[in-house]
């Protein structure tokens, strides 16, 4: 039995279709076909019943199903953490980032300090709604994440808390509001408002918050993708509520705070088990070690960005 030969069984059997596993798996369809014949002969079992040009897994295919899984997961670590040896001297180092946090500014000094110390791993950064973000981790997409504080959380994943930020009125310079100290929400809502949508978390906390202020907003437009009502702020008509770690980078926006503040605490999630890349871990070392000294400094604002953070 060999590697090359479960790896095509795995993927016959998520497909059901020899045709697709042999395109998954960059093989020809015979080639893919006689393979399993001969694991099969191998096993003296039948893994699939085939029915014309269906199939199906048999009760022994179902039950060889969750070891090869298992197999082809410790092969990947073992070959991982072969790779791990030549000292972080290449590879990928993916982060999922929950919508509507943006990149800030204390994760912009983890990505710089990271890239000074391994020039030659690359970071990738991908925005995600925050409910993808488990289903990521798992199929190895991403490596480690940054969203919302969950209320829970799966067995198979952990959280650290790492910071928060503050959900703000975000308007365009020179708007009316533009330069007030603070503003309420019953305020912002005789304004023409432009809000995340109802998937996002933010959006959650937002109306959480108003509706212990007996409000009920009613946005004229709500988008999923905080760059689109950035855009749509900067007209000059909009006003939105945003965190303020997503317009930090942004020419043009003024941010007001809130007289009620609207926290917004975040957390890094990866997967609880199994074995974690040398590139990851010294990520994750260097985010909470800026992290604790954020906390050490007990400062609520950064002095350099304005970006207001909770520790």
């Amino acid at each position: 039995m060999e590697i090359r030969q479960l790896r095509y069984f795995v993927n016959a059997a998520k497909t059901l279709s020899f045709t697709e596993a042999a395109r998954r798996s960059n093989v020809a369809q015979s080639t893919l076909s006689q393979q399993i014949k001969q694991l099969e002969n191998e096993l003296d079992v039948t893994l699939f019943h085939r029915e014309g040009k269906h199939i199906r897994l048999t009760t022994e295919g179902r039950v060889l199903l969750d070891d090869a899984l298992k197999i082809l997961e410790d092969a990947r670590q073992g070959l991982q953490r072969l790779a791990d040896l030549r000292e972080l001297q290449g590879g990928n180092v993916a982060v999922a980032l929950a919508s509507g946090l943006g990149i800030s500014g204390v994760l912009t000094d983890v990505l710089t300090e990271y890239n000074k110390l391994y020039p030659k791993v690359t970071l990738t950064i991908h925005q995600v709604a925050a409910p993808l973000i488990p289903n990521l981790l798992r199929r190895h997409v991403v490596d480690l994440a940054i969203t919302f504080l969950p209320h829970d959380i799966d067995d198979d994943l952990q959280a650290a808390q790492l910071f928060g930020t503050h959900i703000c009125a975000t308007v365009c310079e020179h708007h009316p509001l533009d330069g007030r100290q603070q503003v309420s929400i019953e305020q912002l809502s005789h304004h023409p408002l432009v809000l995340p949508s109802h998937n996002l978390y933010i959006r959650t906390a937002i109306d959480r918050t108003a509706k212990k202020q007996g409000l009920t907003l009613q946005p004229a437009v709500e988008i999923d993708d905080l760059s689109h009502i950035i855009y749509m702020v900067r007209g000059g008509r909009w006003v939105s509520l945003l965190p303020d770690a997503a317009t930090l980078a942004v020419r043009g926006l003024s941010r007001v705070p809130l007289d009620t503040p609207i926290p917004v605490p975040t957390s890094v999630i990866t997967l609880a088990e199994g074995y974690q890349r040398k590139a990851v871990t010294e990520f994750l070392r260097l985010l909470s070690r800026t992290v604790r000294l954020l906390t050490q400094l007990g400062n609520e604002t950064c002095d350099i960005c304005g970006e207001t953070f909770i520790t």
